[in-house]
């Protein structure tokens, strides 16, 4: 599985927190950092570990920039050495397994290394906020291994969520299970189609990662625009139809993941079929 992490990357999706009570820590490397809570495990990353936490930022004017909580987001990356004293990525080696704590990065460091000028809102000699709850500590073999317990198990969590949540639920070759809400009257969609849906994308908890918000959405099949899970879906349904569809994994976004969407992650779908255009 390949990971690419930078605060350049972060800076693209987060923001939260208010920490001036909290007294600042520096460490002999120069990171700076306010402890809220200490986890219980006391392990924290080495080199070649992976960390998932979740990370909010904000200005020292508390502007919220972005927030990983509200994105649905947190981040996986391998843990790594920054490219300054005192960055963003050093202090993640000083913050352990379910700790809390906000790491103050310089902005104009920051800011030089992406060779751009400082932003609207954010003075010059400032600190911006990183508010960390880091989550996990693992080596790259308990990362690995939770993956591929992961994957071994999908079938059955699959097969269970189905019998439990899904009526009379069907399933495709392909290993997609589906039950139709409401039977559609019209055609149904083939290859060299564009199809107009409106959908919801959530996970099986129920906790939603993706919609149309009631706004047309179209799909040209055949095209591989879409995850593939969704070519073979789309395929059962009839114009005016609405089902839904549990995806699994390797009909998904596999054992890469994208976005919010982890690693070896069936997706629920539902979908209803509006139009067909030729």
């Amino acid at each position: 599985m390949k990971f690419t992490f930078s605060v350049l990357t972060i800076l693209a999706v987060l923001g939260l927190v208010s920490c001036d009570k909290f007294k600042v820590t520096t460490t002999k490397d120069g990171d700076r950092l306010q402890i809220h809570e200490k986890g219980k495990s006391g392990k924290v990353g080495k080199d070649g570990d992976i960390i998932s936490f979740d990370l909010i930022i904000k200005t020292a004017a508390d502007s919220v920039i972005k927030d990983s909580y509200k994105e649905g987001q947190a981040f996986t990356v391998p843990i790594q050495k920054g490219a300054f004293k005192g960055s963003f990525e050093n202090a993640l080696y000083h913050i352990g397994e379910g700790d809390s704590t906000t790491v103050l990065v310089n902005a104009d460091s920051l800011f030089k290394l992406m060779g751009q000028p400082l932003s609207p809102g954010i003075a010059k000699g400032s600190d911006l906020k990183f508010i960390v709850k880091m989550h996990k500590v693992q080596t790259r073999a308990e990362f690995d291994k939770e993956l591929a317990d992961k994957k071994s198990l999908e079938p059955k969590t699959v097969a269970d969520f189905a019998a439990k949540n899904m009526k009379n639920a069907l399933k495709t070759a392909e290993g997609i299970y589906y039950t139709e809400n409401s039977v559609g009257n019209g055609a149904t969609p083939v290859d060299g189609e564009t199809v107009v849906v409106e959908y919801v994308g959530k996970f099986m908890d129920g906790k939603i990662f993706d919609q149309s918000n009631g706004q047309p959405f179209e799909v040209p099949l055949g095209q591989s625009k879409v995850i593939p899970g969704w070519e073979f879906a789309l395929k059962t349904m009839k114009k005016g139809g609405k089902s839904t569809f549990i995806i699994p994994s390797a009909l998904a976004y596999g054992e890469q993941g994208g976005g919010p969407i982890p690693p070896n992650t069936p997706l629920v779908f539902d979908i209803t079929l509006n139009d067909i255009k030729k």
